[in-house]
């Protein structure tokens, strides 16, 4: 039950609730709703909406690779990237998607605290929560040294890969990348 359909219920409203602004007026137009009552209907309605995200973009389109695959795409780059496989099978989406599921995701609106969640956490969290809620492990975890920062790699099935900004939600080809900032030479992939 969203908390829109919650709060209709509990004003015993009949209105279409997917619209919060049209369900409310009906609902506080009734006379047995007591002003006392809008007004911590509407704080209510407030504090939802900051706690209660977006619904996510759907993921209607996946391809299925396995890990030999996963390889030969950063053997591609020749960039001696050093994998460390997690796992066997790998489940993408496509571009387009994906840019959707970044725009989504709420990594970049962490605050930054130095040596406590800085880039590398940012970097891991952004991995897991793509695996999390959508069930796509097409996020590499990078761990830079020639850089001196961890960052995100995003493989594709549909256009080559591209690197993540996952603090800032900024998407390079990888082929176009600031290399002082995402050298991947030599980096470390957890894919």
């Amino acid at each position: 039950m969203s908390w829109r359909q919650w709060l209709c219920q509990y004003l015993g409203c009949e209105s279409d609730c997917s619209h919060v602004e049209l369900a409310l007026g009906e609902c506080l137009l009734r006379e047995d709703v007591l002003i006392d009552e809008r007004g911590k209907l509407l704080e209510k309605i407030r504090q939802l909406e900051l706690l209660v995200p977006e619904a996510p973009p759907d993921v209607t389109w996946i391809a299925e690779r396995d890990s030999a695959w996963v390889q030969a795409q950063l053997e591609s780059m020749k960039l001696n990237i050093m994998r460390l496989p997690l796992d066997g099978d790998y489940k993408l989406t496509n571009r387009k998607t994906m840019t959707q599921l970044i725009a989504w995701d709420t990594t970049d609106q962490l605050k930054y605290i130095p040596e406590y969640w800085d880039c590398d956490k940012f970097a891991m969290l952004f991995k897991i929560r793509m695996s999390l809620f959508f069930g796509l492990n097409q996020v590499a975890y990078i761990i830079d040294y020639a850089s001196g920062h961890a960052y995100n790699l995003i493989l594709f099935t549909d256009t080559e890969p591209m690197v993540l900004e996952p603090q800032s939600d900024g998407m390079y080809l990888w082929t176009k990348r600031l290399t002082d900032f995402y050298s991947l030479e030599g980096a470390f992939a957890l894919i």
